[in-house]
């Protein structure tokens, strides 16, 4: 497996640090939209290399807002898509990790109703209680429309990008709604399980066409998430690692190491898969040494203490492995 990792935001300190701590795989994270132009897209190519650092993976892509809800202009959106995927085939990029949630907030729709709980040690995680959802909670003025309907505005972009992609190189990995619970705030959510991660698998059998395995995510829809990366392997390039204590309708988010997933076990099955993708940490709580300048769960100590937990488990599976050989 390859480590990546995300700089919030991707200044010269962050990036330097990402090197320095091992991490040669760099994801270009922007909840927002990429440019429409190759040289831009190059650039960005460009800034990362100069510190060592390869850029594999886009989160979120191209804007997709209008594809998402069928909207006027879904067409022209489309067509962007196709091009700006293959802008990022050019410069190597692998991987667009992609969310189909309504586009109606800064982060497309991920939802927790707060984000000034304690965890260990009083360091500051968030929480979603589906009891505490509100008017107030994320406030939009979308028109909902029927599940099915944003079904068919799925298959239809999917039918239109995968070839580009496949011609860019890239593959496309759907991400599972956060949380995995619809209808949220007067909206429909279509990843919200796993069985709606095997009709999304069903559209195409190409391997362009696959998911952002989010551990978090998964186990939020009560899953086994050993057993499920098992099952989804083959459509698994990036993994997506956090941990949760709770259930689907209330959780915290947790360290690593103080959550209910078991984590060593998932990363013996990843082992046992021989799985050779991207791994990078997901949301972590803020540390008190964290000045608080990042988006809530992205600041930089809370994701370098993952990212060595992560680490350790995986040399110690090698050693263990190699020891028995």
């Amino acid at each position: 497996m390859k480590f990546a990792m995300v700089a919030q935001p991707h200044d010269e300190t962050h990036l330097r640090t990402l090197k320095q701590i091992g991490v040669d795989h760099i994801v270009h994270y922007d909840m927002n939209d990429l440019p429409d132009s190759l040289e831009e897209i190059a650039r960005y190519h460009r800034r990362y290399a100069e510190f060592g650092l390869d850029w594999a993976i886009a989160e979120q892509g191209p804007a997709i807002d209008r594809i998402v809800l069928g909207k006027d202009g879904w067409q022209e959106q489309t067509a962007r898509y196709i091009r700006i995927l293959g802008h990022l085939g050019k410069v190597g990029v692998r991987i667009v990790a992609y969310n189909f949630m309504p586009q109606v907030s800064a982060d497309a729709m991920v939802i927790r109703t707060r984000f000034d709980v304690e965890t260990r040690g009083g360091a500051v995680t968030s929480r979603f209680r589906l009891a505490e959802i509100g008017p107030e909670t994320m406030p939009h003025g979308e028109a909902p429309i029927a599940r099915e309907r944003m079904w068919d505005n799925l298959e239809r972009f999917l039918r239109a990008v995968l070839p580009a992609a496949e011609a860019a190189g890239v593959r496309m990995a759907l991400h599972p709604d956060d949380p995995p619970l619809s209808p949220l705030c007067g909206l429909e959510r279509i990843a919200d399980s796993v069985a709606s991660f095997d009709r999304v698998m069903a559209l195409s059998p190409s391997a362009a066409n696959a998911i952002t395995f989010c551990v978090g995510c998964f186990a939020e829809t009560g899953a086994d998430v050993v057993e499920l990366i098992g099952r989804f392997a083959p459509r698994v390039p990036y993994v997506h690692v956090r941990n949760i204590s709770g259930t689907p309708e209330d959780f915290v988010e947790t360290f690593p190491d103080d959550g209910q997933v078991d984590l060593p076990a998932l990363f013996g099955r990843l082992h046992d898969l021989a799985f050779d993708g991207f791994l990078r940490v997901d949301h972590a709580p803020r540390l008190a040494i964290d000045p608080g300048t990042s988006e809530a769960g992205y600041g930089l100590p809370g994701h370098i203490f993952s990212l060595g937990y992560l680490r350790g488990l995986d040399h110690a599976i090698r050693r263990e492995r190699a020891a028995k050989r």
